[in-house]
């Protein structure tokens, strides 16, 4: 009695009736040559179709296209041949129009009372909602990413960011100098540490917001100077880095003096009832294969630096 009194109190025609009307989510039972049989409404819907029994005898190639129903039967081959439903499947279908939708979509052995495979069925879920807003969170999350790593002000990267590139360079070449040519100029890499001469005087004479625009067009032509594998950081204030990979310390050289020349080039203007200003820079450069950790690799480049400053500065050590 007490099995009875937990079965469901109409018959199995009925709870397929109810399935077909007024579940959301498309349900459907194939035969073994993937033609529909049953689909509920939410199915029939999806394909513009009132009546779900218009879908009997059909397939996936008459509502589908080519890639996506060739993709389907043969899942289901596989289905009916091991008994393995394919759980939770994300499907990715483009319209005509070009719309995308996504589907959460679940296929599995149709069995007989015997145990006999004489198909396939399914249930599908329409998660194309979830997606984009899964698809708008990675946006975010990667745009967070991104302020996290600059500097506000002039676009480039900043302190923080500089320090982990250069621990994770570091490491890249050491792990790299293990199996490479120690004198191949690939193997090392170089940083060039710089700041604007007599920065404090801009700020001084024209203000602290025309020593923002000085900061950011330095940044401009630093940025401008660049390789793209080059990668160019505001630590503060004027204070600027720059990690140049697979350069040796000559080549740093070179491009610290092509750096030099491109600013004393660019004079700009400030005020326009005085003359225009000639930035000049100092920087120190240091290489990977003269030092022995990141900390020391720093701090050479600041003492050089330095060095600069105290020879006259405009000049590269």
């Amino acid at each position: 009695m007490a099995n009875d009194n937990r079965r469901i109190p109409f018959d199995n025609e009925a709870v397929l009736e109810i399935i077909r009307d007024y579940s959301n989510d498309t349900i459907y039972f194939k035969d073994t040559d993937s033609r529909f049989i049953w689909n509920n409404r939410a199915h029939a819907a999806q394909f513009g179709v009132d009546d779900p029994n218009e879908m009997y005898g059909k397939t996936d190639f008459d509502y589908f296209p080519k890639e996506f129903a060739t993709r389907a039967r043969k899942e289901e081959l596989e289905i009916m041949e091991t008994k393995i439903p394919l759980i939770s499947n994300i499907e990715r279908l483009e319209k005509p129009d070009g719309a995308v939708i996504w589907f959460s979509a679940s296929k599995y052995p149709l069995m007989d009372s015997k145990g006999k495979v004489i198909g396939t069925w399914g249930i599908s879920r329409n998660i194309t909602a979830i997606k984009a807003f899964e698809e708008e969170l990675s946006r975010t999350n990667e745009k967070l990413k991104r302020l996290s790593q600059v500097d506000d002000l002039t676009g480039l990267f900043n302190r923080r960011y500089f320090y982990e590139m250069t621990e994770k360079t570091y490491y890249q070449y050491n792990r790299r100098a293990k199996t490479g040519d120690e004198n191949d100029p690939k193997n090392t890499f170089s940083l060039i540490s710089l700041d604007i001469d007599f920065f404090k005087r801009i700020n001084d004479e024209f203000g602290h917001n025309k020593g923002d625009d000085v900061l950011r067009i330095v940044a401009g032509i630093l940025t401008s100077q660049c390789r793209k594998s080059d990668m160019v950081f505001r630590i503060g204030g004027d204070e600027f880095m720059m990690l140049l990979p697979d350069t040796p310390l000559k080549g740093a050289k070179v491009q610290a003096e092509r750096i030099r020349s491109a600013m004393a080039s660019s004079p700009i203007m400030l005020d326009e009832n005085k003359d225009a200003v000639r930035l000049t820079v100092s920087m120190g450069i240091s290489c990977y294969s003269d030092c022995e950790d990141v900390a020391e690799l720093i701090h050479m480049a600041d003492e050089r630096l330095y060095t600069s400053k105290n020879l006259g500065r405009d000049r590269a050590t």
